[in-house]
């Protein structure tokens, strides 16, 4: 599969002061068309809007408007396709006696709808669901 949803934590790894290596390199590779869903940029601004105001959220802000405007035209709206496959998702985790977050759901849902892969560190979150996960963290 070369079309990959990004997860929130894919994003985050990048704010870190050294971020993983395998992930930097994931992320540079040519290989892969990289999308965004709109929950992972509520997630993301949701976490900036928490800190303090000060040096470090401003220095987060410009990364983050940076990433966007670098895939800008790659964030993927939640459709009512995404919803109704968030829905299922969330109802067989359920019926499994399994909890499938919300955001995860709607991640899922819209990967699923769109025919990606999520690219995520939380494979355990994915792996009961019907589709495709790449660990960036993973070894090759």
């Amino acid at each position: 599969m070369s079309g990959l949803l990004l997860d929130t934590n894919v994003i985050s790894e990048l704010a870190k002061d050294t971020p993983t290596r395998r992930v930097v390199d994931f992320l540079s590779a040519d290989q892969h068309e990289f999308w965004i869903s709109s929950v992972v940029v509520h997630e993301l601004e949701y976490g900036l809007q928490l800190l303090p105001l000060g040096r470090r959220r401003r220095n987060l802000q410009k990364l983050l408007e940076s990433f966007f405007a670098e895939h800008r035209g790659r964030i993927l709206p939640l459709d009512q396709a995404g919803a109704e496959w968030a829905a299922r998702f969330r109802a067989h985790a359920h019926s499994s006696g399994r909890v499938l977050e919300l955001g995860d759901a709607l991640i899922a849902g819209t990967a699923k709808s769109r025919r990606l892969a999520v690219a995520t560190r939380n494979v355990v979150d994915f792996s009961e669901l019907e589709l495709e996960v790449v660990n960036p963290w993973a070894p090759l």
